[in-house]
């Protein structure tokens, strides 16, 4: 598990730096880090996952079921995304007849983000 945890601090310590030239205070940088860092050893210790310490680096191999999964979940977002963008069509090219404001576009992109995860979660827990 050491390999692990080694490749997760350099993965971790990588994307702080790169929020870190998002004009962010380096203390926040570093507290994402650390951040990422701790849902990757949470990831090892929460039982959703299986753990092969003998694999080193990759030691949460993705099975069939966890594919499943990942697939399902990804779809389902698809689904949410799709009929949102499509509500948002149909609403602003009949009724208001103007173009669609960026920020209906981008929650229609986190409400699929939000769908994932919750699928995610849902399906594992189940």
């Amino acid at each position: 598990m050491k390999n692990y945890y080694v490749s997760r601090a350099v993965l971790s310590a990588g994307l702080a730096g790169c929020v870190a030239p998002l004009e962010t205070p380096l203390w926040l940088s570093a507290v994402f880090g650390i951040l990422v860092f701790l849902v990757f050893v949470w990831m090892t210790r929460s039982g959703r996952y299986v753990v092969n310490p003998e694999f080193g680096a990759t030691a949460l191999p993705s099975d069939e079921r966890t594919q499943q999964i990942v697939d399902k979940a990804a779809r389902n977002a698809f689904v949410v995304v799709t009929l949102i963008l499509a509500g948002l069509v149909v609403y602003y090219g009949t009724v208001e007849k103007s173009d669609v404001p960026v920020g209906l576009l981008a929650t229609g992109l986190a409400a699929g983000a939000v769908g994932y995860i919750l699928s995610d979660f849902w399906m594992r827990t189940g």
